[in-house]
């Protein structure tokens, strides 16, 4: 998996064209309970403090502290504010309900503060809480710069001639200067509290194109390819989830062609068990990438890891539907040449629990086109050591279809046994094994007894010479279709383990010991290797 975490994006309510009406309306609305939230705890502490000295320090009757005009305004506000937070949280309320009750309950309920600190001639109150309030506003409220300036201003508008009411006794030049102070705060206030909306709305959007790749928006990674990285994004306008692979910003130019070659051929693959290619695009600053559909489920990799060796009607199962789509895949003349558990993803879908989806066709080469982007200078290793064919390593130039399907019967290999084909401490040590060393039987590896023809067409799989092997998917296909136990993995079976699988939260537990996670992909240039 990638070391990445790319968060859940905030996307402010206006220009949010990366998300949908439904997004917006759960944003607006989750900050607006986080506002009042604030609002009422912070008002209704202040309230209790005042009131307890005024019982406790001045010994003032509970009349004088709780039924004045200014107490009664303060209760009001802080009742108000309560209730504003639990319609937000409650209630189902539209984005224009919700965008009024921000402004005028705001406003209405500031101007019972405001009335509290006339009252109680408190000046230092009514300036403090202006300030406080629009300034809040503009922090947690995702708004306008312009809806911002003019709430803030209908909210420090009473202030000056509210404390020149409160100062009405003192004489004209005495009310001047603390009028002309109010006004300047007030003006104060304004500015500050739409600087600051400016700068956070400035700031939403720069993270939101950041992580917008056309009408994309990257939410949280999935995990990496051979190439780039992969995302779960939402599309600006369909409700439904995307995977977008993500070309990596260091790629080179070979990289590029490979990238660019892998969504091209793909696209024109439409088996159902293979990854399905919706978009490919560029962004402005010369990120590639493309969409293609979302996943839910695990590879087989992580299958491998957190249950262990596969019933043989399963690994059957499994592997015909993977044949299935390299069967489509040769006959437009494509190559895989990645075929390995990490490759391949188990689906759960209603109606078909256990669907095979072959993905990263990043290493994909036609038949009779050049081995790679600027090759010239010699042949290319190219796939994972742990399921390469022998002829990759000791002839990629030869290479052919039947390459795909020893890759295959070594991901059975895995399936049955729980193990690799063959191990060693280094890539090289292991090609060798594939060139030069007889696999042990699965049920000798395994050491428990296994379907002899299924054991069969597994190590027919991994013969060294191509022509001993099968001589096309179909061909594997209809022989895995005959073995006995064919079939005999049902939908039932399938919805109970899948079941049993999320009861025990499974796929959590992916154990980096596990002896198949070493699956890395390798590409080598092979010109200056000796023979």
């Amino acid at each position: 998996m990638v070391p990445f975490r790319a968060g859940h994006l905030l996307p402010s309510v206006q220009g949010a064209d990366s998300f949908s009406f439904h997004e917006e309306r759960a944003f607006l609305r989750q900050r607006l309970v986080f506002l009042y939230k604030t609002l009422f705890v912070l008002s209704a502490s202040f309230f209790g403090v005042t009131a307890g000295a005024g019982l406790l320090l001045h010994h003032r009757t509970w009349e004088r502290v709780f039924l004045t005009p200014g107490a009664c305004s303060h209760l009001l506000s802080i009742l108000g504010a309560l209730g504003c937070w639990l319609t937000c949280r409650n209630a189902v309320l539209s984005i224009r309900a919700l965008k009024w009750l921000e402004g005028l309950a705001l406003v209405g309920l500031l101007y019972l503060l405001k009335v509290s600190s006339y009252v109680t001639n408190d000046v230092y109150a009514l300036l403090l809480g202006t300030t406080c309030a629009s300034i809040s506003r503009a922090v947690f409220i995702p708004t306008s710069v312009r809806r911002t300036f003019w709430l803030s201003l209908a909210c420090a508008l009473p202030d000056a001639p509210l404390l020149a009411l409160s100062l009405h006794n003192r004489s004209a030049d005495s009310i001047l200067q603390p009028t002309v102070d109010a006004l300047l705060w007030s003006a104060i206030t304004v500015i500050l509290a739409t600087l600051v909306c400016r700068t956070i709305y400035g700031l939403r959007q720069q993270v939101r194109d950041a992580h917008r790749l056309g009408q994309y928006t990257l939410l949280e990674p999935l995990g990496a390819g051979s190439m780039g990285e992969v995302f779960l994004a939402s599309h600006a306008l369909l409700r439904r989830n995307t995977a977008i692979k993500v070309l990596r910003p260091d790629a080179g130019g070979q990289d590029l062609e490979r990238f660019e070659r892998e969504v091209q051929l793909t696209s024109q693959l439409t088996h159902p068990n293979t990854i399905a290619i919706y978009d490919y695009g560029r962004t402005a600053d010369g990120l590639f990438y493309y969409a293609m559909e979302y996943l839910e489920g695990m590879d087989l990799a992580k299958l491998l890891a957190v249950s262990g060796p596969q019933p043989p009607e399963r690994v059957i199962h499994v592997l015909s539907q993977v044949c299935g789509a390299l069967e489509e895949a040769h006959g437009q003349g494509l190559l895989h040449r990645d075929i390995k558990p990490a490759n391949l993803f188990l689906c759960r879908r209603r109606g078909i629990p256990d669907l095979v989806k072959v993905l990263d066709f990043g290493l994909v080469k036609q038949l009779g086109g050049t081995e790679e982007p600027g090759s010239a200078e010699g042949p290319v290793l190219a796939g994972t050591p742990l399921y390469l064919s022998p002829e990759t390593f000791a002839a990629p130039e030869k290479v052919d279809a039947r390459s795909d399907l020893y890759s295959l019967g070594a991901v059975g290999y895995a399936l049955l046994t729980g193990h690799h084909v063959f191990e060693g401490p280094s890539a090289s040590e292991i090609c060798a094994h594939h060139v030069n060393t007889p696999p042990t039987p699965p049920e000798v590896r395994l050491g428990t007894a296994l379907p002899a023809d299924l054991c069969a067409i597994i190590l027919r799989c991994l013969e060294k010479q191509p022509e001993a092997r099968f001589s096309s998917a179909r061909e594997l296909r209809t022989a895995l279709e005959a073995c006995v136990h064919a079939r005999a993995w049902t939908e039932l079976e399938a919805e109970q383990w899948w079941e049993a699988q999320q009861d025990a939260e499974l796929e959590k537990t992916f154990v980096r010991t596990n002896p198949l996670a070493l699956s890395q992909t390798l590409v080598t240039d092979l010109s200056h290797r000796a023979a």
